[in-house]
Protein backbone atom coordinates (compact mmCIF):
# COMPACT_ATOMS: atom_id res chain seq x y z
CA UNK A 1 0.00 0.00 0.00
CA UNK A 2 0.81 3.55 -0.95
CA UNK A 3 1.92 5.26 2.44
CA UNK A 4 0.29 8.02 2.58
CA UNK A 5 1.23 12.23 4.50
CA UNK A 6 -1.02 14.16 6.65
CA UNK A 7 0.25 17.25 8.85
CA UNK A 8 -0.60 17.68 11.97
CA UNK A 9 -0.10 20.63 14.48
CA UNK A 10 0.53 19.80 18.42
CA UNK A 11 -1.59 21.67 21.03
CA UNK A 12 -1.24 21.89 24.22
CA UNK A 13 -4.74 22.22 25.46
CA UNK A 14 -7.66 19.64 26.26
CA UNK A 15 -11.23 19.51 27.24
CA UNK A 16 -14.75 19.67 25.98
CA UNK A 17 -15.04 23.48 24.94
CA UNK A 18 -11.21 23.75 23.22
CA UNK A 19 -12.33 20.85 20.94
CA UNK A 20 -15.76 22.30 20.20
CA UNK A 21 -13.60 25.51 19.13
CA UNK A 22 -11.47 23.92 17.68
CA UNK A 23 -13.94 22.23 15.56
CA UNK A 24 -15.50 25.54 14.61
CA UNK A 25 -11.92 26.92 13.52
CA UNK A 26 -12.01 24.13 11.34
CA UNK A 27 -9.82 21.48 12.86
CA UNK A 28 -10.26 18.09 14.42
CA UNK A 29 -8.85 17.99 17.58
CA UNK A 30 -6.43 14.10 18.01
CA UNK A 31 -4.56 12.03 19.70
CA UNK A 32 -1.39 10.12 19.24
CA UNK A 33 -0.27 7.26 21.72
CA UNK A 34 1.76 4.05 21.40
CA UNK A 35 3.50 1.55 23.99
CA UNK A 36 7.11 3.32 23.39
CA UNK A 37 5.69 6.82 24.47
CA UNK A 38 6.08 7.84 27.81
CA UNK A 39 2.87 10.32 27.64
CA UNK A 40 0.40 10.70 24.86
CA UNK A 41 0.59 13.95 22.50
CA UNK A 42 -2.11 16.08 21.51
CA UNK A 43 -2.52 17.29 17.99
CA UNK A 44 -4.87 19.10 15.76
CA UNK A 45 -5.55 18.12 11.98
CA UNK A 46 -7.03 20.69 9.35
CA UNK A 47 -10.54 18.81 8.52
CA UNK A 48 -9.85 19.56 4.94
CA UNK A 49 -6.85 17.46 5.00
CA UNK A 50 -8.48 14.62 6.70
CA UNK A 51 -11.45 14.54 4.28
CA UNK A 52 -9.10 14.42 1.49
CA UNK A 53 -7.22 11.41 3.78
CA UNK A 54 -10.47 9.30 4.24
CA UNK A 55 -11.99 9.86 1.00
CA UNK A 56 -9.12 7.43 -0.04
CA UNK A 57 -8.27 3.59 0.87
CA UNK A 58 -4.97 5.12 1.88
CA UNK A 59 -6.26 6.08 5.94
CA UNK A 60 -6.17 2.15 6.36
CA UNK A 61 -2.67 1.88 6.27
CA UNK A 62 0.31 3.23 7.36
CA UNK A 63 0.57 7.30 7.71
CA UNK A 64 3.64 9.55 7.79
CA UNK A 65 2.40 12.21 9.70
CA UNK A 66 4.10 15.59 9.84
CA UNK A 67 3.95 17.19 12.98
CA UNK A 68 4.89 21.23 13.21
CA UNK A 69 5.11 22.65 16.52
CA UNK A 70 5.87 26.40 15.01
CA UNK A 71 8.87 26.26 13.06
CA UNK A 72 10.22 23.07 14.46
CA UNK A 73 8.80 19.90 12.41
CA UNK A 74 9.20 16.22 13.20
CA UNK A 75 8.01 12.79 11.21
CA UNK A 76 6.23 9.59 12.59
CA UNK A 77 5.02 6.50 11.47
CA UNK A 78 1.19 5.84 12.47
CA UNK A 79 -1.89 4.24 11.54
CA UNK A 80 -5.23 5.51 12.31
CA UNK A 81 -6.75 3.51 15.31
CA UNK A 82 -10.08 5.49 15.85
CA UNK A 83 -12.33 7.95 14.39
CA UNK A 84 -15.15 8.82 16.07
CA UNK A 85 -17.97 10.57 13.50
CA UNK A 86 -21.27 12.72 14.39
CA UNK A 87 -23.75 11.35 12.27
CA UNK A 88 -26.10 13.83 13.00
CA UNK A 89 -23.73 16.79 12.10
CA UNK A 90 -22.37 15.13 9.50
CA UNK A 91 -18.66 16.02 11.39
CA UNK A 92 -15.56 14.30 12.43
CA UNK A 93 -14.77 14.70 16.16
CA UNK A 94 -11.84 12.79 17.05
CA UNK A 95 -8.77 10.99 15.76
CA UNK A 96 -6.49 8.68 17.54
CA UNK A 97 -2.99 8.12 15.54
CA UNK A 98 -1.01 5.12 17.06
CA UNK A 99 2.73 5.48 16.30
CA UNK A 100 4.62 2.25 14.75
CA UNK A 101 7.87 1.17 13.80
CA UNK A 102 8.40 -0.71 10.60
CA UNK A 103 9.34 -4.16 12.57
CA UNK A 104 6.83 -4.55 15.06
CA UNK A 105 3.39 -6.43 13.83
CA UNK A 106 -0.44 -4.44 14.11
CA UNK A 107 -3.59 -6.04 15.13
CA UNK A 108 -5.92 -3.88 12.56
CA UNK A 109 -9.42 -4.39 10.68
CA UNK A 110 -9.43 -4.43 6.67
CA UNK A 111 -12.09 -4.39 4.87
CA UNK A 112 -13.91 -6.64 2.60
CA UNK A 113 -14.60 -6.12 -1.11
CA UNK A 114 -17.20 -8.56 -2.63
CA UNK A 115 -16.67 -8.82 -6.56
CA UNK A 116 -18.85 -10.46 -8.92
CA UNK A 117 -22.42 -11.63 -9.02
CA UNK A 118 -23.08 -15.09 -7.86
CA UNK A 119 -24.02 -17.57 -9.72
CA UNK A 120 -26.77 -18.68 -7.12
CA UNK A 121 -28.32 -15.03 -7.81
CA UNK A 122 -27.97 -14.66 -11.61
CA UNK A 123 -28.91 -17.93 -12.82
CA UNK A 124 -31.67 -19.13 -9.40
CA UNK A 125 -32.84 -16.39 -8.55
CA UNK A 126 -31.51 -16.51 -4.86
CA UNK A 127 -29.98 -13.36 -2.67
CA UNK A 128 -26.87 -13.01 -1.30
CA UNK A 129 -26.47 -12.20 2.73
CA UNK A 130 -23.17 -10.17 3.51
CA UNK A 131 -22.44 -11.72 6.69
CA UNK A 132 -18.88 -9.97 7.22
CA UNK A 133 -17.75 -6.79 6.01
CA UNK A 134 -14.05 -6.28 7.65
CA UNK A 135 -12.26 -9.30 8.98
CA UNK A 136 -9.07 -8.59 11.90
CA UNK A 137 -5.70 -9.46 10.94
CA UNK A 138 -2.31 -9.29 12.26
CA UNK A 139 1.07 -8.25 10.15
CA UNK A 140 3.71 -5.59 9.08
CA UNK A 141 2.66 -1.89 9.64
CA UNK A 142 3.82 -1.99 5.51
CA UNK A 143 1.89 -5.03 4.65
CA UNK A 144 -1.32 -3.56 5.69
CA UNK A 145 -3.45 -3.93 2.68
CA UNK A 146 -6.05 -1.42 1.39
CA UNK A 147 -8.86 -4.01 1.06
CA UNK A 148 -9.27 -7.57 0.59
CA UNK A 149 -10.83 -8.12 -2.87
CA UNK A 150 -13.14 -11.24 -3.18
CA UNK A 151 -14.49 -13.03 -5.70
CA UNK A 152 -18.18 -14.59 -5.12
CA UNK A 153 -18.98 -14.97 -8.61
CA UNK A 154 -19.17 -18.93 -8.28
CA UNK A 155 -21.11 -19.28 -5.19
CA UNK A 156 -24.39 -20.96 -5.93
CA UNK A 157 -27.53 -21.27 -4.02
CA UNK A 158 -26.55 -22.68 -0.37
CA UNK A 159 -23.01 -22.03 -0.75
CA UNK A 160 -21.10 -20.03 1.33
CA UNK A 161 -17.83 -18.57 2.06
CA UNK A 162 -16.15 -18.86 5.40
CA UNK A 163 -13.13 -16.38 6.22
CA UNK A 164 -10.73 -19.26 6.63
CA UNK A 165 -11.32 -19.56 2.66
CA UNK A 166 -10.17 -15.74 2.03
CA UNK A 167 -6.97 -15.30 0.49
CA UNK A 168 -4.54 -13.32 2.32
CA UNK A 169 -1.42 -11.81 1.25
CA UNK A 170 1.81 -12.91 1.80
CA UNK A 171 2.86 -11.56 5.72
CA UNK A 172 -0.60 -11.62 6.99
CA UNK A 173 -2.25 -13.51 9.77
CA UNK A 174 -6.16 -14.05 9.89
CA UNK A 175 -7.26 -13.09 13.87
CA UNK A 176 -10.98 -13.52 12.86
CA UNK A 177 -12.30 -16.83 13.76
CA UNK A 178 -12.03 -18.71 10.47
CA UNK A 179 -15.20 -20.36 10.29
CA UNK A 180 -17.21 -17.27 10.30
CA UNK A 181 -19.71 -16.76 7.34
CA UNK A 182 -18.52 -13.47 5.09
CA UNK A 183 -21.53 -14.39 2.12
CA UNK A 184 -24.02 -16.58 1.35
CA UNK A 185 -26.69 -17.35 -1.16
CA UNK A 186 -29.72 -18.71 -0.01
CA UNK A 187 -32.90 -19.88 -1.78
CA UNK A 188 -35.44 -17.68 -3.42
CA UNK A 189 -38.10 -18.47 -0.59
CA UNK A 190 -36.00 -17.56 2.04
CA UNK A 191 -35.42 -13.72 0.53
CA UNK A 192 -37.88 -11.87 1.95
CA UNK A 193 -36.39 -13.72 5.99
CA UNK A 194 -32.76 -12.47 4.77
CA UNK A 195 -33.86 -8.75 3.75
CA UNK A 196 -35.84 -8.08 6.82
CA UNK A 197 -33.00 -9.33 8.26
CA UNK A 198 -30.35 -7.03 6.95
CA UNK A 199 -33.33 -3.70 7.52
CA UNK A 200 -33.32 -4.42 11.03
CA UNK A 201 -29.31 -4.85 11.48
CA UNK A 202 -28.98 -1.30 9.08
CA UNK A 203 -31.63 0.29 11.86
CA UNK A 204 -29.65 -0.89 14.72
CA UNK A 205 -26.38 -1.08 13.72
CA UNK A 206 -23.06 1.11 14.25
CA UNK A 207 -21.49 3.27 11.63
CA UNK A 208 -17.63 1.45 10.87
CA UNK A 209 -14.31 2.77 10.13
CA UNK A 210 -10.83 0.37 9.26
CA UNK A 211 -8.24 0.09 10.13
CA UNK A 212 -10.21 2.58 12.79
CA UNK A 213 -13.70 2.14 14.48
CA UNK A 214 -16.15 4.62 14.86
CA UNK A 215 -18.99 5.99 17.21
CA UNK A 216 -22.56 4.96 17.63
CA UNK A 217 -24.90 7.48 16.28
CA UNK A 218 -25.17 10.71 18.03
CA UNK A 219 -21.77 9.72 20.29
CA UNK A 220 -20.66 13.68 20.65
CA UNK A 221 -16.95 13.51 22.41
CA UNK A 222 -14.35 10.92 23.46
CA UNK A 223 -12.39 11.61 26.72
CA UNK A 224 -8.57 12.72 25.74
CA UNK A 225 -6.62 9.96 26.76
Amino acid sequence: MEQAKLVVELRNKKGKEINKKLRREGNIPAVLYSPHDEKNTLLKVKKVDLLKLTSTKKHRGMINLEINEGEKKSDRLAIIKDIQYNLLKKEFVHIDFYGVTLKEKLTVEVGIELVGTPAGVKEGGGILEVGLREIEIECLPSQIPESLKVDISHLKINDHLIAGELELPEGVRLLTEPEVIVAAVHPPTKAEEVAEKEEKEEEGGEVKGTPEKTEKKGVEEKAEK
